[in-house]
């Protein structure tokens, strides 16, 4: 069961989907063997594991440690022990999204490492999140009004919408909790809005994680969350 998970993560990014959700990983074959251990990892939920897939220091913008970032020890302690569950969904969902191959020329920020790293989710190389969501999954209902007994406009799959998601442009209907259910409202073209489940969307996934060469291996070098998340 855990080898047919581990394909599907795998898979993902090459379906239909792949103009926005379109991982890189296949460029550097010993990112893509460093990935496909990792998603093992996570799968199984296993912290000894994990401390040889970080570096010596990780980049997380929280209040946990600071410039200049989390020890492994400080990261998983705190991520993958007082909040396990949540930090274990957090890093699948990254993976089950993907990586983009960077060139990052500022390479001695928290560990020294090489120019090129794969930053995930891969979206974010097509999305703008101050101004749009992703749907990231099939058949998503969209809806008249924020509730559901409103009437459905449309369904949609893995689909880019506008929308006023940061703090600046944010308006009273921009997120709204009715019937339990966290929803947020997108932009349909004309002047017409609709509403989804935000737990559907990109909107709800906060973390990026970064990846790159640290003394010629593969290494987790930032576990970032951005301020005021």
């Amino acid at each position: 069961m855990k080898r047919f998970i581990l394909f599907i993560l795998i898979s993902f990014c090459y379906n239909t989907y792949g103009q926005i959700i379109n991982d890189e990983s296949y460029l550097d074959l010993d990112f893509l063997k460093f990935k496909t251990e990792l998603i093992n990892c996570v799968i199984q939920k296993d912290t000894l594991q994990l401390k040889k897939f970080l570096a010596e220091r990780v980049y997380e913008s929280k209040d946990t440690c600071g410039y200049p970032g989390c020890s492994k020890e400080e990261l998983i302690n705190h991520y993958f022990k007082d909040l396990a569950d949540e930090s274990w969904n957090d890093m699948l969902t990254l993976l089950r999204f993907g990586f983009t191959r960077k060139v990052d020329e500022n390479t001695d920020w928290i560990v020294p490492q090489e120019k090129v790293v794969f930053q995930a989710p891969s979206y974010l190389k097509n999305v703008d999140t101050e101004n749009e969501l992703l749907i990231l999954a099939e058949n998503v209902n969209i809806r008249e009004k924020p509730s559901l007994s409103s009437e459905i406009i449309r369904t949609t799959s893995y689909e880019k919408f506008k929308c006023d998601c940061s703090i600046v442009t944010m308006t009273k209907t921009t997120y709204q909790t009715v019937d339990g259910i966290n929803w947020i409202e997108i932009k349909l073209g004309d002047n017409n809005v609709g509403y989804v489940a935000s737990k559907f969307t990109s909107y709800e996934v906060i973390k990026e994680m970064t990846i790159a060469k640290v003394e010629g291996k593969w290494k987790i070098i930032s576990w970032f969350q951005a301020p005021g998340c």
